[in-house]
């Protein structure tokens, strides 16, 4: 049931809203990653056949890598990664949907947990080791770069599953082309010595090339679309308006959006699983339908309900305006007045920093990233002609591809209701 539950959770979160094709669950990309995952394993065991260490240990752990594909994003909320900032940019202290899932499989009462179980050779720890940076992963990269890596069975399927449904052609890449250019092999680097997955150069980097670019452009026209980022942001604010009136909300909201805002995000397992597209839009339509009478509070009550009538309606989204640098401080500093006073205004507008980095070098992941070995090995490799691999920012001075995607891109937007611009004319002049 947990499972099955991911077909009530869309893919894009409001995608839908800008793009009507982009009606796709998390369930259908879940088995589009186990099918990524499964080939993926296939292609290494045919390159790898007289190789008995990594043939045997790719049989072995077969099940829960494609276990893992299977089940990575059971820990989505509702609206997928929409419903993670409406509490983490509040202060809450909200898990991410990667910790949701390891923490649905481990529980003991889960049908999830029950069915791996079941399978042979194959623990819960194992399953989430693949999945989550949280838990310890194998003692061999190769095996989780398949279902979480910058070139992972994921990424595969994600781009090019929301370009089909979006109607976009931004996604596309050569898949076939990557597949068969998939290698195991030992980094320089590490005391005993570890494997990855890498790209044969002689196949692999022009496709690898192509799959970075493809991320770029949906991150730019599609997930960062302003329209999508508009209606995110509004939806965002209706459920932290609500939040402000969780005692006060009619009696007909659902039981399950209750208690997440009740608990502010913090919810029991089988609560969690209770929420889904599906009911928090059963709960904007009442919020649509109600009057608002909320007593000492009627602003926010009809506020609430004007919301959620936009969103349930599809009325047009939120006006954006680009901020440069000081414009964002300065809308920023406006915005944290609004908070502090209480001003109604502060759910009629929205400060959005939109930032991506289509390929993550060792620089940037040193950053992130406690131990060295750790970040060293989070690049993506290329084998050439027998040499040692190299990692792929290495090949940055000779392809301006691979350098431009090595930049970090950042759009900084204000978003505000249309028929608010009078109260906003002084930040927006």
């Amino acid at each position: 049931k947990e499972f099955q539950r991911l077909r009530r959770i869309r893919q894009l979160g409001v995608g839908h809203l800008v793009y009507p094709g982009a009606e796709h669950s998390r369930f259908t990309h879940s088995l589009g990653v186990f099918n990524f995952a499964r080939r993926i394993i296939d292609k290494l065991l045919c390159r790898h056949w007289d190789d008995p260490d990594i043939y045997e240990e790719l049989k072995r752990n077969t099940d829960a890598i494609t276990a893992a594909a299977l089940l990575h994003d059971v820990g989505h909320g509702p609206f997928s990664h929409v419903f993670e900032r409406v509490f983490r940019e509040e202060g809450g202290d909200v898990k991410t949907h990667d910790e949701w899932t390891c923490d649905i499989l481990r529980d003991t009462q889960s049908e999830l947990h029950q069915r791996l179980a079941e399978v042979d050779g194959v623990t819960v720890d194992e399953v989430c080791g693949l999945i989550s940076d949280s838990a310890p992963g194998p003692r061999q990269p190769y095996l989780k770069d398949i279902v979480s890596s910058q070139l992972d069975a994921d990424r595969m399927d994600y781009l090019l599953r929301d370009s089909l449904m979006t109607g976009s052609r931004y996604g596309q890449f050569d898949s076939e082309w990557i597949l068969n250019a998939l290698v195991i092999a030992e980094p320089p680097l590490g005391a005993p010595p570890v494997k990855k997955l890498c790209l044969d150069a002689r196949k692999g980097t022009g496709a690898i090339e192509g799959l970075l670019f493809a991320r770029l452009l949906m991150y730019t026209y599609v997930y960062g679309h302003k329209a999508v980022r508009a209606y995110e942001a509004e939806l965002i604010q209706t459920l932290r308006l609500a939040l402000t009136l969780k005692d006060q909300l009619p009696p007909d909201t659902p039981e399950p959006v209750r208690k997440l805002l009740e608990g502010e995000g913090k919810l029991s397992i089988n609560d969690y699983l209770m929420l889904d597209d599906d009911v928090v839009w059963w709960a904007l339509r009442g919020w649509a339908a109600w009057d608002g009478n909320v007593p000492g509070n009627e602003q926010d009550g009809r506020s609430l309900a004007r919301h959620a009538l936009r969103l349930v309606r599809r009325h047009q989204p939120w006006a954006t305006v680009k901020l440069d640098e000081n414009q964002f401080i300065r809308a920023g500093k406006f915005v944290k007045n609004l908070e502090n006073e209480c001003n109604p205004l502060r759910f009629e507008c929205f400060i959005d920093r939109f930032e991506d980095l289509p390929y993550k070098d060792y620089r940037y992941l040193r950053h992130e990233e406690s131990d060295e070995e750790q970040a060293f090995y989070r690049e993506i490799f290329i084998v050439d002609s027998g040499n040692p691999p190299k990692r792929l920012s290495e090949l940055a001075a000779n392809s301006p591809v691979l350098s431009a995607l090595m930049t970090e891109r950042e759009v900084c937007r204000f978003h505000y209701d249309r028929e608010k611009k009078k109260d906003f004319s002084g930040l927006l002049a």
